[in-house]
């Protein structure tokens, strides 16, 4: 199944899917160290994005976030892709600088076809997602 999509950041890569129906920010919400998310609580506490496919609803801007993703960059701790809903002005700063393949605005509801484990294609320079299954 293939779904159109608006790029951010041009690339492609393909993994598994990570899926979170909320917002997500590089500080404060990513060790840089690990890759796997830190916050207390937070649904996705110690799971790791390195390599995933990120699926989520928008960033939530802090000024030093596109700096933070740089340096999760330099440790190879980001994820392969990512997919929202909408991006704002600091993620899509932060992605750019990082390379990661992004896009936002899906034609359809990625929440209701892409499923955590899910294997996932991103072209994000043709703008299409491609849900491959399990």
């Amino acid at each position: 199944m293939e779904i159109k999509a608006h790029t951010v950041s041009a690339g492609k890569a393909e993994g598994e899917a990570i899926v979170y129906r909320g917002p997500f920010s590089f500080l404060g919400d990513l060790d840089p160290n690990t890759g796997k998310c830190l916050a207390p609580r937070h649904k996705l506490e110690g799971q790791s994005l390195v390599n995933k496919v990120f699926v989520f609803t928008t960033g939530k801007g802090s000024s030093g976030g596109d700096s933070t993703a740089w340096a999760i960059k330099q440790k190879n701790n980001v994820p392969a892709a990512m997919i929202c809903l909408e991006t704002e002005p600091i993620l899509t700063s932060a992605v750019l600088v990082t390379g990661i393949p992004t896009v936002d605005r899906p034609e359809k509801d990625v929440f209701e076809l892409i499923k955590t484990g899910d294997h996932v294609k991103v072209d994000a320079t043709a703008g299409i997602i491609e849900v491959v299954g399990k």
